[in-house]
């Protein structure tokens, strides 16, 4: 396909097409009336439409032709006839660096001090935070990382008496090659640790976590069929190191993130699903910069709610969906400085929402939910 200079190759919001591009000669601009500083420049052999057209999601930006351009065409059914291994192991990498990039903009926007984006909190400090909040093995796990890293640290003594008041949890149990239950409470990695595996979920689930404003924050909670797969960040914002967490006893199968890739070539099933969910993570983590930046709280509420049901419903029909995110999740996840009482009353409000006794938000028909409050986005 050829496009003139000045062309527009997609146009944001509208409905994707059944295919994506990679640049063969000339160079795209990626722009969005969303967010400041935001516009993409792509290259030859960079990839371009992909992520909208495999969710049917809408273009979140538009491409325009910056040079005259030369595009390959693949039609999203033609990617389970792909068997040169460089173009997959490109789709990933793509999609990886992709969801840094837009996780960044989110931590910016949500980070009340900067100078956090390139500095950890105190260890010390986080791991008090894990253990305050239910999970003593993520404290643990990370005054460990502290100690072997940081040997020689002014304040290596007190992790190290912090520690002695901290207990593991049990060590997990290999069911099969490469296949473990672990128990609830257990810490996968944490934000100190170096990440070379894919974590594929196979029963269970698993929150990931960081500490944003001094406060324990969730960034999302995966289910069965999800795959952990934020392998060390290209980029220097510190919030994009993260911490995993058992909620709940799960059977994960772990990989080498080489090995797993070759899965990839083998397995056309996994290979769709997998670009399809890293697809929606990058689409989720847009939806969640646009609830920041809405001005009204239950608006910020509906859009953010609507991001995590794209995950939830990924691989689950059900039209009844019980939210593994507390109050106190959603208002570290929007930086909100109200009460429960307040939360409670704004979610009384919205369509489709219940709470029940112990807080729990239920989604009673998240189908009409997203079809409802798909002009919010």
């Amino acid at each position: 396909m050829k496009y003139p200079k000045s062309s527009i190759i997609f146009k944001s919001s509208e409905k994707p097409e059944n295919y994506f591009y990679v640049i063969i000669k000339g160079k795209t601009l990626s722009f969005n009336n969303f967010i400041k500083d935001s516009n993409f420049f792509s290259k030859n052999g960079d990839i371009i439409g992909l992520i909208s057209s495999i969710t049917n999601e809408p273009y979140f930006s538009s491409i325009e032709a910056i040079e005259d351009c030369e595009l390959f065409e693949i039609k999203i059914d033609n990617i389970k006839n792909i068997h040169n291994k460089n173009i997959i192991k490109k789709i990933s990498n793509y999609l990886l660096f992709t969801l840094e990039v837009w996780l960044s903009k989110y931590y910016n926007i949500l980070i009340n001090n900067k100078i956090d984006l390139y500095n950890k909190e105190d260890t010390l400090l986080m791991a008090k935070i894990y253990k305050n909040n239910g999970f003593e093995d993520a404290g643990y796990k990370l005054c460990i990382s502290h100690i072997n890293t940081f040997q020689d640290c002014e304040n290596c003594d007190d992790v190290v008496d912090f520690l002695k008041h901290l207990k593991p949890a049990s060590e997990p149990i290999k069911i099969d090659k490469n296949v473990y239950k672990f128990q609830k409470g257990y810490c996968l990695y944490t934000e100190l640790d170096i990440i070379n595996n894919i974590y594929c979920i196979k029963s269970g689930k698993i929150g990931i976590y960081n500490i944003i404003n001094s406060k324990h924050t969730v960034g999302v909670i995966y289910k069965s069929n999800h795959i952990l797969n934020f392998v060390n960040p290209k980029l220097e914002y510190k919030p994009l190191f993260i911490t995993a967490i058992v909620l709940e006893e799960s059977v994960v199968e772990i990989l080498p993130y080489d090995d797993f890739l070759e899965k990839l070539y083998t397995d056309i099933s996994l290979r769709l699903d997998y670009i399809k969910m890293n697809s929606m993570k990058i689409i989720t983590t847009i939806l969640k910069i646009k609830a920041l930046n809405k001005k009204n709280i239950k608006e910020k509420i509906i859009v953010l709610i609507y991001s995590i049901l794209k995950i939830e419903t990924l691989f689950n029909d059900n039209k009844t969906i019980k939210l593994s995110y507390s109050y106190e999740d959603i208002k570290n996840m929007l930086k909100l400085s109200i009460s429960y009482t307040e939360i409670y009353l704004l979610l009384k409000n919205i369509n489709y929402i219940e709470t029940d006794l112990f807080n729990n938000i239920i989604i009673t028909d998240a189908e009409s939910y997203l079809n409802e409050y798909s002009n919010y986005i």
